[in-house]
This record gives C-alpha cells, sequence and structure tokens, in this order.
C-alpha cells in the first residue's frame, strides 16, 4: 500500500477552489464560445487562430509559429487549417528548403474576424467581466502577469 503524505492530496478547501475554477472556466468558455457560434458561424478554435493572424503585422504566421501561441499539436492545427482552408478563410503556402508553411488570413477571413471581435467582446464582458468586483480583476491582472 502507497502511503500518502498530507501534502500529496488537495485539502477540502482547495479542492473546492479547484473544482469551482474549472466549473467557472468551462461555464465561461462556451458561453463565449456558443455566442461566437450563433451570431457569427465561427467555431472558437476558428475565431483563435483568424485573432491571432489579423493582430499578425502581415496578417500571417508560420504554421508552427502558429501552433505554439495556441498552444494545439501539430496534427490538431493541421486538420483546423484544413477546414479552414476549404472554408476560404486562410491560405497555406509552403516555403523554402526548410518547407516552412506560412498560413495567411484571406480577404473573407479578415471580414469574418473584424465582424467577431464585438460579438466576442460582449460575450466575454456578459460571461467574465461582469461578475469581477475590482479586488477580482486586480487579482486576475496579478496572476495574468505572472502566468507565462
Amino acid at each position: 500500500m502507497i502511503e500518502q503524505r498530507d501534502d500529496d492530496v488537495l485539502t477540502s478547501e482547495e479542492m473546492v477552489l479547484w473544482r469551482g475554477f474549472l466549473a467557472w472556466n468551462q461555464a465561461v468558455l462556451s458561453d463565449v464560445a456558443r455566442d461566437l457560434l450563433t451570431e457569427t458561424g465561427l467555431s472558437s478554435a476558428e475565431f483563435q487562430i483568424l485573432v491571432r493572424l489579423s493582430e499578425s503585422a502581415t496578417h500571417g504566421l508560420e504554421q508552427r509559429e502558429l501552433a505554439a501561441s495556441l498552444e494545439w499539436s501539430p496534427s490538431r492545427l493541421s486538420h483546423q487549417l484544413s477546414r479552414m482552408q476549404t472554408r476560404g478563410q486562410i491560405t497555406r503556402d509552403t516555403q523554402g528548403p526548410g518547407h516552412v508553411v506560412q498560413i495567411a488570413l484571406t480577404p473573407r477571413g479578415h471580414e469574418l474576424v473584424l465582424s467577431a471581435l464585438h460579438v466576442h467582446a460582449r460575450a466575454v464582458r456578459r460571461s467574465f467581466l461582469s461578475s469581477l468586483t475590482a479586488g477580482h480583476r486586480n487579482a486576475l491582472l496579478e496572476l495574468a502577469e505572472h502566468t507565462d
């Protein structure tokens, strides 16, 4: 039998905090994703990719940079990009001797992300920010500064 130390398991308070965080996180993410899909037709995954591309000075990124910024596996990203390319949201171009794959927004992708930004902002404000007190916001900002 494995002997457990007190620090091997979460305390009751820690478990309540952890489970509460998970439930809150899932509820917020689901609400925002639902609003995006309902009002724009974009999935959360599509929106995340389109936003990252639109924030780039060239409206494009190398596929490996995009995967790293999303913290997705190369396979997951490749499948998602194939769907988005079929829908005319992005282009993929292989360049150079290292076969670097460059992902870029199409005009349609740019229009879609611009139209979705206000939907996203409204959903985040309603589902996330509206429930925070000034103290909550300050605590979360402090945590965000130390999270990498």
